[in-house]
């Protein structure tokens, strides 16, 4: 099928290469426009003459002033760099040109090499007569890095783009002139930006972008909420539509959005707000479909993966750039999966050469190999890493390893295993050897390790499944605080968590609670956690900002969302999503959630809706 711009621009009154771009937008079809963003080098400082149009839905928006920003980097929502020196704005067909006026390539003092560009549509009028401004009109569009910029590119900038890129950009951003991260999350804004073209095409202004095999979009979550973003776009700027938004953006305590992108970006960072009223903003006459007829759960946008092996996930962790590994119970394999889905270990997974049976706990060592713990084999296997690929696999029991569930790893590459069977812990080196006196037995008061986590002192803390509490060792084993550490209401727990003050954060089933103990040796235990969708929690993860999420493993599972300043949970009475049995859950870079759902085999990324974690936790614990 053959698509033309609603709006085409007059071919006559356009420099040559901008009507190459049209022409081949029209010869290529739905795949024509952006090209997905990469993470590459830059290879030319020319400026070429770049083309687009700005659309209200499916109107032409005229005299809207057009600025190119390439994204901070010298920290979170830092100010980034305007790249277009002289004014350009939309004609009567919405269409723009950005000739050589611009670059990208020389000032890297302020924004690197090959920087993330995005572009930025504000006011303008959007079709009322008497060429009316709407002032609180402001669209954007996530392009990537600096050399995927060319002639041939062309650019739509409508309600959908805006809604995939703040989605994406949201843990990065403060507002229309405030993208960006330090070079620490760099990698992480990258694969944003990455993230934000497979929500939407920012060439043809359509959802999905384009998608690996296995990787589903909620298309009509998407454009839902393009919709409600349009009804204040297609206004003058100052009725209800706008008001309507602005007001159901708002959250507690907050300040009103000025603008829609500032709407949108309120909206993401509070996705359980006001669902139904926003719902209600969508204009009659929808101009986005697909879109939902009945309220969602909350406007958390999820992407899906699945194939690659994926089979009874329990087990998820992420490496340095980005790349999601899964343990397969079911499948008696390890999945990789890149952060736009991309399987990388095949259609079948990773089996190790047949020594993989039943793995659940994984985690990632400072050296990029991954750890798994096999239960079923009572072993842990290594996959030692290369460039991104593993090289080979090997195969350890030392130390009393006796039905393995939970693993973690120390910044010094020793790795914790929580043994469920053997009613111990055991440390091994990164050459699979047993330290100390391993098996641990905390004075033979274990019953049934199953989660473990290290603190920022390399402490290893531990749940008993059995016992109904909690254990501390020492980064040299010495127990710290063995039986006893409960609150009274743990009952069953399993997942568990540090943050970056000491709070060890547990998930336990047995009273559909979280809790957390404030230091080991003089154990602290607060009022648990109730509500917010909390049913069945069985995996706790830390985002970048000490924000606890909490994966719900209930078969119409979901996530929690926890504040250590708030005595209830942020999330709504059902928590974030729609989920099925999701076992485990990771912070990645991005400042996405991820979960393993082992009820549909498959895995969900959470889009933007934490704050970016530095990967692997390895990196992040032990003296």
């Amino acid at each position: 099928m053959k698509m033309k711009p609603t709006n085409s621009l007059n071919p006559w009154t356009l420099p040559a290469v901008a009507i190459f771009s049209i022409v081949a937008m029209d010869l290529l079809g739905c795949s024509a426009g952006l090209a997905p963003a990469t993470r590459s080098s830059v290879t030319t400082s020319a400026k070429p003459t770049i083309a687009g149009r700005v659309h209200g839905g499916q109107q032409p928006v005229s005299g809207a002033t057009i600025q190119l920003y390439a994204a901070g980097t010298v920290g979170i929502q830092s100010a980034a760099t305007p790249l277009i020196a002289s004014t350009v704005t939309t004609d009567a067909n919405g269409g723009f040109n950005i000739t050589g006026d611009w670059d990208c390539t020389s000032n890297t003092a302020a924004y690197g090499t090959n920087p993330e560009l995005y572009i930025v549509a504000t006011g303008g009028n959007p079709g009322f007569s008497g060429n009316v401004n709407n002032s609180a009109l402001a669209m954007m569009a996530a392009l990537g890095s600096c050399s995927n910029l060319t002639a041939a590119s062309f650019i739509t900038i409508n309600e959908v783009t805006t809604v995939a890129s703040v989605v994406a950009l949201t843990p990065f951003m403060a507002d229309i002139a405030h993208v960006g991260a330090s070079s620490l999350l760099s990698t992480g804004l990258a694969n944003a930006f990455i993230t934000a073209n497979l929500l939407a095409n920012m060439g043809t202004g359509t959802t999905p972008g384009s998608l690996p095999a296995g990787v589903t979009v909620p298309v009509a979550a998407i454009n839902t909420l393009a919709n409600i973003v349009a009804a204040c776009v297609n206004s003058n700027g100052t009725g209800s539509s706008c008001t309507g938004l602005f007001n159901a953006a708002t959250p507690s305590g907050g300040t009103a959005p000025a603008n829609t992108i500032a709407a949108m970006l309120n909206i993401n960072s509070n996705p359980g707000n006001n669902v139904v009223p926003l719902l209600v903003l969508s204009s009659t006459q929808p101009p986005f479909q697909p879109a939902l007829n009945t309220p969602p759960n909350d406007w958390t946008v999820a992407l899906n993966f699945t194939g690659g092996g994926l089979s009874a996930p329990t087990g998820i962790a992420m490496d340095a750039t980005g790349d999601a590994w899964v343990a397969n119970a079911g499948g008696n394999s390890v999945t990789e999966l890149s952060s736009n889905g991309t399987l990388l270990t095949g259609a079948s997974g990773y089996s190790g050469s047949d020594n993989i049976l039943g793995a659940q706990g994984i985690a990632v060592d400072k050296s990029g190999n991954v750890w798994l713990a096999d239960t079923l084999l009572s072993s842990i296997v290594e996959l030692n890493m290369s460039k991104g690929a593993i090289q080979s696999s090997a195969s350890y029991t030392s130390g009393g390893i006796s039905g393995p569930i939970g693993i973690a790893i120390d910044s010094q590459n020793n790795v914790w295993v929580a043994n469920f069977a053997g009613a111990s812990v055991t440390e091994l080196n990164s050459a699979g050897t047993s330290l100390g006196s391993s098996p641990l037995t905390a004075g033979g008061t274990l019953q049934a390790p199953y989660g473990i986590a290290i603190d920022s002192g390399g402490n290893a803390w531990v749940t008993d499944n059995a016992a109904s509490d909690v254990v501390e060792f020492s980064n040299n084993q010495s127990l710290l605080s063995g039986s006893g550490n409960t609150d009274s209401a743990i009952l069953a727990p399993e997942g568990i968590a540090i943050d970056a003050n000491g709070r060890a954060w547990i998930a336990y089933q047995g009273t559909n609670s979280a809790s957390y103990f404030f230091n080991g040796l003089n154990a602290t235990v607060a009022t648990p956690y109730t509500g917010g969708g909390l049913s069945m929690p069985a995996a706790v993860a830390v985002d970048g900002q000490g924000t606890v999420w909490v994966a719900n493993s209930q078969t119409a599972g979901s996530i929690s969302k926890l504040v250590y300043s708030q005595s209830a949970p942020v999330s709504p009475s059902t928590g974030y999503g729609v989920l099925n049995s999701p076992s485990a859950i990771a912070v990645d870079a991005s400042g996405s959630v991820w979960t393993a759902n082992a009820g549909d085999n498959s895995i969900s990324e959470f889009v933007g809706i934490a704050a970016p974690a530095t990967m692997p936790l390895a990196a992040n614990v032990g003296p």
